[in-house]
């Protein structure tokens, strides 16, 4: 197998310079990249060489330029220009994106132990509603959104990302039939079915509100190690409630989550601007613009503020220091001393500063890969039913009773349950590795 950074190094098309790698998409590797002619950084997106071997994965890349062309001008990610490697694989270059994702964003909130302001969740998700509404006009259903899809600009704004498994109404279907394929975590209920034609709207209404779900609560609405806990609590389980989680928020929350997570698409929002808006009265949002100040500027606002304090951890106490204040009286307002003159601005990005003030530091999870597996290979094992209740033993007489000598011997003979059941668990264990395999690509 190729080495992921043998392309750093090369120039593709006599024109853009690859740098080095900045992340994994939906199809192959995305560079950093350089273009000569226009004098810009950008982002390429090059297939994988695994990924180039099969003919629609391709098809996939030219797709996902015909939906981002569509939605110019939106907060989708803007492509510049497609040509193909020097081994012939098809390149995306697109505007390069400085920031950082919405789920290494929310994660360093967690660590913290803060949320998302509702205010700045409108500043986040008003601009998404806005794409994933003009996209829908045009017969273009995203497929795969989820945090690690929403990038948050350094000076402010969004971008939605990896339009890789962008179904276009227009074009035939390349999911095979009986292909599950997205984040489990955030699928509709109907794409678990593997029917691709099942899909509409409705299904990017569903993942829209896990992920307003997940900001809001700081988890995901259902939780499951596996594959099956997942699928079993998207099609099946309780909708989950936001109020447990934030009884903070309105008492109409629950319902609106009900609505959102439906597992009758039937009984959804027709479509994510119904979404929004029911989302805005529930949670009365002010919409009215604020300015704030960006990502960076708070970071360095706090790492400021901590250089300052501990500028005052070693000097010398004033004599007037032990002294109580008068009741009724505030102590007078310290003096605000600016940093040496000498000193550099710092500038972290969120996980940098967590690893440097936070005390145990954590790495974030990866983000949830897309799924795609065959209906074959999707063979989900129906819940056993509940145990009945354990009888008491009956009393043993002090006299055994001799055994029947045509009864079977267990020591001796075979057990024809027990076998089916050591089968079961080995078909299982089969099933697991393949699902890790396929997970872990």
């Amino acid at each position: 197998m190729a080495n992921r950074g043998d392309r750093v190094g090369q120039v593709i098309n006599e024109r853009y310079e690859l740098l080095d790698i900045i992340g994994r998409g939906g199809q192959g590797l995305v560079y950093r990249g350089f273009d000569r002619w226009m004098g810009r950084p950008v982002a390429l997106k090059i297939l994988s060489s695994n990924q180039a071997r099969h003919p629609h994965m391709a098809e996939r890349l030219i797709r996902e330029v015909q939906a981002l062309s569509a939605l110019k001008g939106t907060a989708a990610v803007e492509v510049f220009d497609v040509c193909r490697g020097n081994a012939g694989e098809l390149c995306l270059v697109m505007e390069l994106l400085n920031g950082v994702s919405l789920e290494d964003h929310l994660y360093a909130l967690e660590e913290r132990q803060e949320r998302v302001d509702l205010s700045r969740v409108v500043e986040i998700f008003e601009p998404i509603v806005d794409t994933l509404e003009v996209a829908h006009t045009a017969h273009i259903l995203h497929r795969d959104l989820k945090p690690a899809n929403v990038f948050l600009l350094e000076g402010g704004g969004v971008r939605l990302l990896d339009f890789g498994f962008a179904r276009l109404h227009a074009a035939a279907p390349l999911t095979a039939a009986g292909t599950v394929m997205g984040s489990p975590s955030f699928m509709a209920p109907e794409a678990w079915t593997g029917n691709s034609g099942l899909l509409d709207n409705r299904a990017d209404v569903y993942s829209l509100g896990v992920m307003l779900f997940r900001v809001l609560a700081g988890a995901l609405p259902f939780e499951g190690e596996s594959l099956q806990e997942k699928f079993f609590g998207t099609t099946t389980g309780a909708r989950p409630s936001l109020l447990a989680r934030r009884p903070d928020l309105p008492p109409d929350a629950d319902e609106w989550v009900a609505q959102a997570l439906a597992i009758n698409r039937n009984e959804r929002f027709g479509n994510v601007r119904a979404l929004w808006s029911a989302f805005l009265t529930t949670f009365a949002v002010d919409t009215a613009p604020k300015r704030r100040p960006s990502l960076w500027a708070s970071a360095r606002n706090v790492v400021e503020k901590l250089a300052r304090a501990v500028e005052g951890v070693g000097s010398e106490p004033s004599q007037t220091s032990d002294a109580r204040q008068p009741s009724g009286t505030a102590p007078p307002p310290e003096p605000r001393r600016a940093p040496p003159p000498s000193e550099a601005t710092v500038e972290l990005s969120e996980l940098d500063f967590i690893a440097a003030v936070a005390p145990a530091f954590r790495r974030p999870k990866a983000p949830e890969d897309t799924l795609e597996v065959s209906e074959a290979e999707l063979v989900v094992e129906p819940r056993p039913p509940e145990a009945a209740p354990a009888r008491p033993a009956a009393v043993q007489s002090s006299v055994s009773a001799p055994r029947s000598s045509s009864a079977p011997d267990a020591a001796a003979g075979v057990n024809p349950l027990a076998e089916q059941l050591r089968a079961r668990r080995t078909r299982k264990r089969a099933l697991r590795r393949r699902l890790l395999r396929r997970l872990l690509r």
